[in-house]
């Protein structure tokens, strides 16, 4: 199976390697904005889908640092 560039969860774990939550949360905003800037619907919807994946991969990683205490 060929990997999706436009993969909204490789998307959102490469950010998070890149950039830490707040530059990955940051750099999926500008994205939606630029593509709603652009009318691109397309990848306004890739963006949409990033930022919901930042969403759920922070939350869990809040849930294991909390069950760790």
């Amino acid at each position: 199976m060929v990997n999706d560039p436009n993969d909204p969860s490789v998307i959102a774990e490469q950010l998070l390697e890149m950039h830490g939550d707040d530059g990955a949360w940051e750099t999926a905003t500008k994205g939606i904005l630029a593509a709603q800037e652009d009318e691109d619907n397309y990848s306004l919807s890739v963006w949409r889908e990033v930022r919901r994946e930042l969403k759920i991969k922070q939350g869990n990683a809040a849930k294991q640092k909390d069950e760790g205490r």
